[in-house]
C-alpha cells in the first residue's frame, strides 16, 4: 500500500461516526459481554432517533390545569412499548444480584444509562426510570413473596408507578436518624402519623405504592433499629398529598415531588420489608445502586449539554467580533475542559459499578460515594458552559440546558447531600494515618542506614550554601548590629517581624527571609545606620542650623568649625537653634528636584541673597547649591554658608534694634 492510499484510509477510517461501543473505555471493554455491546448499540440508535425527538411531544402532551396531575403524555406508552419489543427492558437489574432482570452487570448499565440520561422520556421507555427502579430493587432484595407478587411484578411490567418517601420538612433528614413520622403497632396494623415531602413520583396518576421510612421503636437504644419501612398503598385512608413542589420552577409533571401528609393511616403489619427496626439496612441497599445510577445518566446529560455548546459556537449566524464562536480561544478551551471532565468522571462511575459487581453496594461505599460526588458537579458545571456559550438562549425553553441544570443540580442533595458523602470519605481515609506514620518512619530509618552504608552524610536540599534564598554572607567584624535590634526594623514598613518564618526557617538552619522586596528608604536607613555606628571614619561636619538641607554629607571634608565667639551674630540671631554634628547618607536620588523641592529652593536661594533660575541646565536641590558655595569657599570663592547665614541674621538684628 501507498503512502497515499494508507492515508486516505486512515481519513476515512477517523471520520467514520462512532458507535457506542467504540466509545466503551478501554479499561471496560474486557468485561462488557458481547451481548451487552449489542443492546448497547441498540440504546443509542433508540435514544437517539426516537426518544429524543419525542421529547418536544411529551412536553406537547402534558396536561394543562387540572388535568395536568391527573393524566400523563400518550407518547410514553408508544415509547415503553417500543422498548419492550427491541428488549429494552429492565435493563438496571444486575445479573449476579436479581433473576427478574436483564442479565446485564452493574458496568453494562452504567455504559447503557449514560444514553438513556440524554433524554427525558428514554429511562422511562425502557422501565429503567426513577424511582422505580430502587423500589423495584428493595423488593427484589428484601420483598417476601407477596410483596413481590402485589407490588414488584406490576412494576416490573411497567403497569404502575411508586414513589420513596424517606425526607421530611421539620427535621435535617440527611441524617436518617432525625425522621419524626410514627408507625406504632396496634394489632395486626401499623398506625402512621407525620409529613412526608419531596415525595418524588407520587404526583403521577398510575403511582399505586409509597415505601415509606418511619420510627418503629423510639426506644432502642441502638438508634439505628429504631427506623423500620413498610409499603403503603397510594389512596390509603388519612394519606393526603397537600402539594406538589417546584424544582427551580419545574414541576416536573406527571412525574412531580409531593409533600403528604399522614393522619391515622392504617397499614397491615405484613406490610413492613425484611421485618420490623431494619429500615436502615433497607434503605442502605436501595440508595448505593441508585446513587450510581443518577451517577450514569449525569453522564449522558454532560454529553447532551456538550453537543448543544458545540453546535452553538459552530453557528454561522453568530459572530462577535468579526469572529464565529469557534475561532474564540476561550470557548475552545471550554469545549476541551469538557471533554476532560466527562471521560474522568465516566471513569470514575464505571470504576464504582465494577466494584459493585465484584462485592455488593455495600462493598463499594467509597467508590459509590466518588461517583455520586463527582458526576453530578461535572455535569452542572458543563452544563452551566453550555448556556453561558448560548447566552439568553441557554436559560429560557428555547433548549433543554436549563431544564437539564435544575434536574442535575437536585442530585447534589438527592440520597444524601455531597458533604454528608465527603465527610465520611474523609474520616475512612484519615483511618489510614497510624500506617501512614509507620511507613514514613520507616523509611527514614532505612534512609539513615544507607547513608551509613554510603559512607555519606545528609545534606539539607536547601543548604545555606547553596540556597538562592540564602546567599553566602560576608564577614564583617565592624557591624554589630543584629537585625532584631536594628532600629530600622521598626522604622521601615517594608520589613517583616523578626519572628516571622522563623519555625518555618529555623528547621532548614536559615535565617529568616522577608517575603516583600525592601524599599529605597529601607537601604538608605541601612547606610545611614553604618555612619552612625561609624563604619566610616569622617571628620565631623561644622554644625548647622536644624532647618538646613545641609546637614547631609559632605562630597568633600568641610573645613574645621570656627570658635563660636567668631559668630556671635549668628548665635544671637539664632539663640533657639539647634546645632548637629553628624554624618547622613545621600542617596543620588537627592539630586534629583520635584516641583514643590524647586520652589522652596527658589525661596531659601533668594533669602540667602542669590536668586535661583529654574531655567539653568544645572538645576540642582538646595542642599546641592550649598554644598557648591562652601565648594567655592574653601578654593577662594564667595561667600560661604556659615558666613551667609551670619550675614543675613545680622541685618535682621539691625533691623530689629531700628524698630
Amino acid at each position: 500500500m501507498s503512502k497515499s492510499d494508507f492515508s486516505q484510509d486512515l481519513l476515512a477510517s477517523s471520520s467514520k461516526p462512532q458507535t457506542a461501543v467504540d466509545k466503551i473505555p478501554v479499561i471496560a471493554r474486557f468485561a462488557v459481554s458481547e451481548r451487552a455491546k449489542e443492546t448497547l448499540n441498540l440504546v443509542e440508535k433508540f435514544v437517539e432517533e426516537e426518544c429524543i425527538p419525542s421529547d418536544t411531544i411529551f412536553h406537547s402532551q402534558l396536561g394543562e390545569g387540572p388535568t395536568r396531575w391527573t393524566t400523563y403524555p400518550p407518547i410514553i406508552d408508544h415509547l415503553k412499548a417500543r422498548g419492550k419489543k427491541l428488549g429494552l427492558w429492565n435493563l438496571f437489574l444486575p445479573m449476579n444480584h436479581f433473576k427478574e432482570g436483564a442479565g446485564f452487570t452493574n458496568l453494562e448499565y452504567g455504559l447503557m444509562a449514560e444514553y438513556l440520561g440524554k433524554s427525558r422520556t428514554a429511562s422511562e421507555a425502557t422501565n429503567c426510570a426513577a424511582p422505580d427502579t430502587g423500589n423495584m430493587e428493595v423488593l427484589a432484595k428484601y420483598g417476601n413473596e407477596a410483596q413481590k407478587k402485589d407490588w414488584l411484578a406490576p412494576l416490573l411490567d411497567g403497569s404502575i408507578r411508586s414513589a420513596f418517601l424517606m425526607t421530611e420538612p421539620d427535621v435535617a433528614s440527611s441524617d436518617a436518624t432525625n425522621i419524626t413520622l410514627t408507625m406504632k403497632r396496634q394489632g395486626n396494623e401499623y398506625v402512621l402519623n407525620g409529613t412526608k415531602w419531596w415525595s418524588s413520583g407520587a404526583g403521577d396518576p398510575r403511582c399505586r405504592v409509597y415505601i415509606v421510612m418511619g420510627k418503629s421503636d423510639p426506644g432502642n437504644k441502638d438508634t439505628y433499629k429504631q427506623q423500620s419501612v413498610i409499603l403503603v398503598p397510594a389512596g390509603t385512608p388519612g394519606v393526603t398529598i397537600q402539594r406538589v413542589l417546584s424544582v427551580y420552577g419545574y414541576d416536573d409533571a406527571p412525574h412531580g415531588h409531593a409533600q403528604i401528609n399522614f393522619e391515622n393511616v392504617r397499614v397491615p403489619a405484613s406490610n413492613i420489608v425484611l421485618g420490623e427496626g431494619r429500615g436502615f439496612e433497607v434503605i442502605q441497599g436501595r440508595l448505593g445502586p441508585g446513587r450510581i445510577h443518577h451517577a450514569m445518566r449525569s453522564i449522558g446529560a454532560a454529553e447532551r449539554a456538550l453537543e448543544w455548546m458545540i453546535a452553538r459556537i459552530n453557528d454561522t449566524r453568530k459572530k462577535t467580533f468579526g469572529k464565529a464562536l469557534s475561532e474564540h480561544g476561550v470557548l475552545l478551551e471550554w469545549v476541551a475542559k469538557s471533554r476532560l471532565e466527562i471521560d474522568a468522571a465516566r471513569l470514575i462511575v464505571l470504576n464504582a459499578a465494577i466494584k459493585i459487581d465484584e462485592s455488593n453496594a455495600k462493598g463499594a461505599l467509597k467508590e459509590i460515594a466518588e461517583a455520586k460526588v463527582m458526576a453530578p458537579q461535572m455535569a452542572l458545571t458543563v452544563i452551566d458552559r453550555a448556556v453561558q456559550s448560548f447566552g439568553g438562549a441557554g436559560v429560557c425553553q428555547d433548549t433543554p440546558l436549563a431544564n437539564m441544570w435544575a434536574q442535575i443540580r437536585t442530585l447534589r442533595i438527592a440520597d444524601g447531600p455531597d458533604e454528608v458523602h465527603l465527610q465520611q470519605m474523609g474520616k475512612n481515609e484519615n483511618k489510614r494515618y497510624r500506617d501512614i506514620v509507620e511507613k514514613l518512619k520507616v523509611q527514614k530509618e532505612r534512609s539513615e542506614e544507607m547513608l551509613k552504608e554510603h559512607g555519606v552524610q545528609h545534606k539539607s536540599k536547601l543548604s545555606p550554601s547553596t540556597s538562592i534564598l540564602n546567599p553566602p554572607k560576608t564577614s564583617n567584624p565592624q557591624s554589630k548590629m543584629s537585625p532584631q535590634t536594628s532600629p530600622l526594623k521598626a522604622r521601615d514598613p517594608n520589613t517583616s517581624s523578626p519572628t516571622k518564618n522563623a519555625s518555618t526557617t529555623k528547621s532548614f538552619g536559615m535565617e529568616p527571609v522577608n517575603e516583600k522586596p525592601k524599599s529605597m528608604e529601607y537601604h538608605r536607613q541601612v547606610l545611614q545606620s553604618k555612619l552612625d555606628n561609624e563604619k566610616y571614619a569622617l571628620p565631623p561636619s561644622p554644625p548647622f542650623p536644624e532647618f538646613c538641607d545641609s546637614t547631609l554629607l559632605h562630597p568633600h571634608p568641610p573645613p574645621p568649625p570656627e570658635p563660636m565667639h567668631t559668630r556671635g551674630n549668628m548665635h544671637k540671631a539664632n539663640s533657639s537653634l539647634i546645632y548637629r554634628d553628624q554624618h547622613k547618607y545621600i542617596s543620588p536620588s537627592d539630586m534629583l528636584l520635584s516641583p514643590a523641592t524647586q520652589k522652596l529652593s527658589l525661596l531659601k536661594g533668594k533669602r540667602f541673597g542669590k536668586a535661583t533660575s529654574s531655567t539653568n541646565s544645572g538645576t540642582k536641590s538646595l542642599f546641592a547649591n550649598t554644598m557648591s558655595k562652601n565648594h567655592h569657599h574653601n578654593n577662594g570663592g564667595t561667600l560661604s554658608l556659615d558666613a551667609a547665614v551670619a550675614k543675613d541674621a545680622g541685618a535682621e538684628s539691625v533691623k530689629g534694634e531700628e524698630k
